[in-house]
């Protein structure tokens, strides 16, 4: 039944004396919400068969022409990839963000454009060294989706392009191991601390913002720890319990104090077992006895 039926036989009901206008209020949103849910059901179970058919579709791609790939030329292989990025590209910029299915659908696409032009960069250039260049065309197509469309998709994907592309173009910079080098674990503490305000001004997705940050906070704690860079690990340990505790006093999200609880407990430990042998841990564990 359209609703332009329903409003005309609810008004006779109404005219007639069977019902009251509030019942028939609460009829037609009744109706409505009915309604709505049907659709929604419908809308899972399109979304459902389009990731199902997109999967299969690669997936007899990639059997089918997985050996001639590695055998056509270079032009031809990067051609491809680059017709896939932009089509994906544009389909995302057809849907929009209208539905979250469209959303949804837009962020897989998104990411998939930027993965595909990773892959046509890599390809075409060749590169000896770190691939940096491949990786900054993609992150920058992931973040330009990222900033019109806030989903978990993309925020997940450019944070992970931005987290690699950086390590890749410091390599490029300074031709060192990470465990040479503190730069690696200094990248880290400010694309963590960047995401970290993000959050809290609520331009991103403040839980995922913080969980990301605070793990990001603690894995650059974690490396300085074990490349032998203790005092500084110990003064980050320090200033990102501070910072994650006053946000979390202010927002009561759950990262947060996971991030203080991570950071201080490994941290304290880290101290005791460097700094006194573990004399004190030893100590306890006799009187426990």
């Amino acid at each position: 039944m359209s609703t332009e039926r329903l409003d005309k036989a609810l008004s006779r009901l109404i005219e007639e004396g069977s019902m009251s206008s509030e019942q028939g209020a609460l009829l037609r949103q009744a109706y409505l919400e009915g309604d709505g849910r049907s659709e929604s059901r419908v809308s899972v179970f399109a979304e459902i068969a389009i990731y199902l058919g997109g999967t299969f579709v690669l997936f007899a791609t990639t059997l089918i022409a997985g050996d001639k790939w590695q055998q056509s030329p270079l032009v031809i292989r990067t051609g491809l990839l680059v017709a896939l990025a932009i089509g994906l590209a544009t389909l995302a910029l057809f849907l929009g963000d209208k539905s979250a299915m469209r959303l949804r659908l837009t962020s897989v696409l998104s990411m998939g454009s930027a993965i595909a032009a990773t892959g046509a960069v890599a390809i075409a250039i060749k590169v000896d060294g770190a691939p940096w260049l491949p990786f900054s065309v993609g992150t920058a197509i992931a973040l330009f989706f990222f900033i019109r469309h806030q989903h978990e998709i993309l925020h997940i994907g450019t944070y992970g392009y931005l987290f690699i592309t950086g390590l890749l173009i410091l390599g490029a910079i300074t031709s060192t191991e990470p465990e040479d080098s503190i730069v690696y674990a200094f990248y880290w503490i400010v694309l963590a601390s960047i995401w970290l305000y993000l959050s809290l001004t609520k331009m991103i997705d403040a839980l995922l913002g913080y969980l990301i940050s605070t793990a990001t906070f603690f894995l650059a704690i974690q490396f300085l720890f074990i490349s032998d860079n203790r005092l500084i690990s110990y003064l980050v340990s320090i200033a990102a319990a501070i910072a994650l505790g006053w946000i979390f006093l202010q927002e009561r999200r759950w990262p947060l104090m996971l991030g203080v609880v991570l950071i201080t407990t490994f941290t304290v430990g880290e101290f005791v077992g460097s700094t006194l042998g573990g004399s004190i841990g030893a100590l306890l564990g006799l009187f426990a006895a």
